[in-house]
């Protein structure tokens, strides 16, 4: 599983998506939602819970997954890992 969220870290965290993904997933106020990356989708079941999967559009066009469930402060440390590897500016504190 570890593959698959390295996997998902260096397909979505990017410049371009860095603060909104950052935002969607550090936001209290945020309870449910999703966030829809290139190829990956984050769902946020919870404000501290996330289920992450890879979209791909078989025939009948339905949603292929292998999932990973993950807390939400080690998916910033990893969001955060990435973006200091591209020297991405304003990297956000992880707050409790």
């Amino acid at each position: 599983m570890e593959e698959f969220l390295r996997e998902f870290i260096e397909a979505e965290v990017s410049h371009g998506t860095y603060e909104e993904l950052w935002g969607f997933v550090s936001s209290n106020s945020v309870i449910r939602g999703t966030f829809e990356g290139q190829s990956h989708m984050v769902m946020k079941i919870s404000s501290s819970q996330f289920i992450i999967y890879r979209l791909s559009l078989g025939r009948e066009n339905t949603k292929y997954q292998p999932a990973l469930m993950v807390a939400k402060r080690y998916l910033l440390k990893k969001i955060n890992s990435r973006a200091y590897e591209l020297k991405l500016p304003d990297i956000q504190n992880i707050l409790d």
